[in-house]
């Protein structure tokens, strides 16, 4: 039976960020989400939703028109959870990972969804205490959903690169800048998607998981970027949570403008710079050096044997995508993304506290403090 895909007339927005719940005194993951949850429930205008271990939460936005009206709701509900686990107690924070926690002291959120997944994927899932942004455009139908899938996986390293936060794992530096792409990609339907021709192509992938029971709805496709057909749209997954508001609505203007260029594109019968299916190999190692070297790492096109620092990349994609900023409404969110590329991505600022305080504890109170700051 073929899949229905939710139209979105216009290429709406949605934010979604996964937050670390952090003991006051010891600075560790502590699970208390049970309770912050149900007390949340009762608080008007906050979307508070489980995830997978009780360490952990995740604010959903609304349907947005502007990265700014995102950039609202995310102010007003981190406020919001920050009152309601200073009650217990606790302290919030965002990065990719918790830079010390044992995710063998992790415990999985008490719901059926939840101890499904446990039992199918038993270590992995226990490894799985990450903390990811994830955002949601909207798109016209499912066979431009795929088409951009497609041409977005060539952006992935650049993804990465100016998102990456998560260097330690833990209590160890893993000499990465996204350990948690390393963990993430570790399930069967995680890291890059595959190449669809078209939406027949992935109707025809779904239904085939879905009828041999591999996965029970599309929220068991862990892909870096898939079509979330149920909303009308295409869901970039592939970021590390961002500790500070401006850089999540940097990454999040990143993405809508990177999503409305390239559908502009198509609908005017041009191709955008895209992975073919015949240089899709080009993906893991373009993948790679963003995890491992950040900014710094080398990409190739996917048009030609050239070799690109990421750096240099990112800056001459905003060139072009200032004028969809600017129709978009989010020229000044868009241009942050400057200010990642000239003082670093998260991953280079933490190592720096560790430099500094050669303790990992520091870290962590370095990144509470800067999600307070903004």
């Amino acid at each position: 039976m073929p899949l229905e895909f939710k139209n979105s007339p216009k290429p709406t927005l949605g934010v979604e960020v996964e937050i670390q719940l952090i003991d006051r005194g010891t600075k560790n993951l502590v699970g208390g989400a049970v309770p912050l949850l149900e007390e949340a429930r009762m608080v008007p205008g906050l979307t508070l939703k489980a995830e997978l271990t009780q360490a952990m939460a995740e604010i959903n936005t609304e349907i947005c028109g502007t990265v700014r009206e995102a950039g609202g709701s995310l102010a007003r509900q981190l406020a919001q959870v920050r009152g309601l686990a200073a009650k217990r107690n606790l302290e919030i924070a965002v990065s990719g990972t918790h830079p010390f926690q044992d995710w063998r002291e992790r415990k999985i959120f008490p719901d059926e969804r939840h101890a499904q997944i446990l039992e199918k994927y038993r270590w992995l899932v226990r490894r799985w205490t990450t903390f990811g942004m994830h955002v949601h455009v909207g798109v016209a139908d499912g066979d431009r959903a795929i088409h951009i899938l497609n041409a977005l996986i060539n952006y992935i390293p650049h993804l990465i690169a100016l998102s990456g936060s998560s260097p330690y794992w833990g209590g160890t530096d893993t000499g990465l800048h996204s350990c948690r792409s390393a963990v993430t990609e570790s399930f069967p339907t995680g890291g890059l998607p595959y190449f669809l021709p078209d939406w027949k192509g992935f109707e025809k992938y779904f239904e085939t998981l879905l009828g041999t029971g591999a996965i029970q709805s599309i929220k068991d496709i862990y892909w870096d970027i898939r079509p979330h057909f149920d909303f009308g749209t295409i869901e970039v997954r592939v970021c590390d949570g961002l500790p500070t508001l401006k850089e999540t609505l940097a990454l999040a203007a990143f993405v809508h403008c990177l999503v409305v260029w390239i559908d502009d594109q198509f609908q005017k019968g041009r191709r955008p710079r895209q992975i073919h299916m015949q240089r899709y190999w080009l993906a893991p190692e373009n993948k790679w050096q963003a995890v491992r070297y950040g900014l710094d790492g080398r990409i190739v096109s996917p048009d030609s044997d050239e070799k690109k620092f990421l750096r240099d990349d990112v800056a001459a994609l905003l060139d072009l995508l200032r004028p969809v900023a600017a129709s978009l409404d989010c020229s000044a969110e868009l241009e942050d993304v400057l200010r990642i590329l000239d003082r670093g991505p998260s991953s280079i600022r933490q190592r720096q506290v560790f430099d500094r305080t050669e303790s990992l504890v520091a870290v962590v109170e370095s990144l509470i403090e800067e999600l307070k700051q903004e």
